[in-house]
């Protein structure tokens, strides 16, 4: 498990951080929050929740912690707490419905990131399901944690999950891992995985409509997708149709 993993690694005082929400190059320890489509062209957390092979993940965590890496991250918020529901002003960066199949993308998310050489940091603003969290605690996969006040903490804490914890003004409560790979920075993959991820999560909604959604997950008919680049909608067109099977599960 990541969490055993990091326990073994050299721990640093950490009394604060810098938090950049801009992916540009940095010359010292900064925590990197973008959303993951930003290091990976389209591919959100729905991507991957919707997807038919969820260990893909492991691999989205690697090859995006290595663009944060040749920026010189060696730090990156990704995920989510929270689960997908039809109030979210931005559907795409949640995983899932189901709480479990939250846990376990950010699992091997976290995973990725590690191999990769950067620590993972949960992004846990904002709204938090206590099953999702649970999980985790379940799994043994409790990570390092980008929090908004002492109130979510405790919130944290109450359910389990104690960690370290950096507040979104870059002070740090408890002690960062410090991680230190010297893999070197691969990037040949990326496109490679990028197609595999978007392949693996065209969503067959209805045929009653031959219409293609592009990141529209409260759609009721055709086929969602998450992306729109012309190879993928011709594969979406295929579905409708019927002449190619659909990949995705629903979100």
């Amino acid at each position: 498990m990541v969490l055993v993993l990091l326990s073994l690694i050299c721990l640093s005082e950490a009394f604060g951080i810098d938090i950049c929400t801009q992916l540009k190059y940095v010359h010292a320890d900064c925590l990197l929050n973008v959303p993951l489509q930003v290091l990976l062209k389209d591919i959100s957390l729905l991507s991957m929740g919707c997807n038919q092979n969820l260990d893909i993940a492991r691999d989205v965590g690697y090859f995006a912690g290595m663009v944060a890496r040749s920026y010189g991250f060696n730090y990156v918020a990704f995920g989510t707490l929270d689960t997908l529901d039809e109030l979210d002003p931005n559907p795409v960066d949640r995983i899932s419905r189901s709480p479990y199949i939250t846990a376990q993308v950010i699992t091997y998310l976290a995973e990725g990131f590690v191999n990769s050489g950067v620590i993972p940091v949960v992004n846990a603003t904002g709204n938090i399901d206590a099953e999702v969290v649970r999980a985790l605690v379940n799994r043994k996969a409790i990570y390092p944690s980008l929090v908004e006040s002492e109130n979510k903490i405790q919130k944290l804490i109450d359910l389990g999950y104690e960690t370290v914890f950096v507040l979104v003004d870059g002070s740090v409560k408890g002690k960062l891992p410090n991680l230190r790979i010297d893999t070197k920075v691969n990037l040949s993959e990326i496109e490679q995985i990028r197609k595999k991820v978007l392949e693996g999560a065209i969503v067959l909604l209805s045929r009653s409509e031959e219409i293609i959604n592009v990141n529209q997950p409260f759609s009721k008919t055709g086929v969602l997708v998450f992306s729109n680049e012309e190879w993928l909608l011709e594969q979406a067109k295929e579905v409708i149709r019927g002449s190619r099977i659909p990949t995705g599960r629903a979100p």
